[in-house]
């Protein structure tokens, strides 16, 4: 399990974040739920990359000082169902020792106030209410399934996101 903050290399000006995870297939102990620990959110912790083979983190990331285990709490889901927590929120996910699949969508929310501060440029689509900052470069709806240009648009995302998270890793190939 790697314990870790997502705040720690998304870059953003503010921690006002929360990520909606919400499952896909149901979530148990044996496929690998997610773990948090409550009220571990107040600060931000120093993290150090380890790029492990095993680890599925950008960075293979994790928190630099230990993490009380005892403390942690598991997030179980039905299929439908979501947890929402803080980007400061000291969470991991141990390994899937079970034959079913885990899988979720996280959908991340900030206020247009936040600004991307580690790249050049960054995107977002706007849910609610008006953005009178315009940090973020618009994300738009696909016209349709599997639509070329939506496609283009989501390989620039991804590519943009990479050198955000990759920013000052050394790691040529991430990039």
């Amino acid at each position: 399990m790697s314990w870790h903050q997502d705040a720690t290399y998304w870059g953003l000006s503010d921690p006002d974040v929360v990520t909606a995870w919400l499952a896909f297939t149901d979530v148990t102990v044996d496929n690998g739920a997610m773990r948090m620990v409550p009220g571990s959110h107040g600060e931000q912790l120093a993290h150090r990359d380890t790029f492990a083979p095993n680890n599925l983190l950008s960075r293979g990331q994790e928190i630099a000082v230990e993490v009380d285990e005892a403390r942690g709490v598991d997030i179980l889901l039905r299929a439908g169902e979501m947890s929402l927590h803080h980007v400061r929120m000291v969470h991991g996910s141990p390994a899937n020792r079970s034959g079913d699949r885990r899988i979720g969508f996280a959908i991340r929310y900030i206020p247009t106030s936040v600004k991307q501060l580690a790249g050049a440029v960054d995107g977002a689509m706007l849910v609610r209410g008006v953005d009178d900052y315009h940090h973020f470069v618009p994300e738009h709806a696909p016209a349709s399934d599997l639509a070329p240009t939506a496609r283009a648009h989501h390989a620039e995302a991804v590519a943009r996101s990479a050198k955000i998270l990759y920013r000052g890793a050394g790691v040529e190939r991430f990039r």
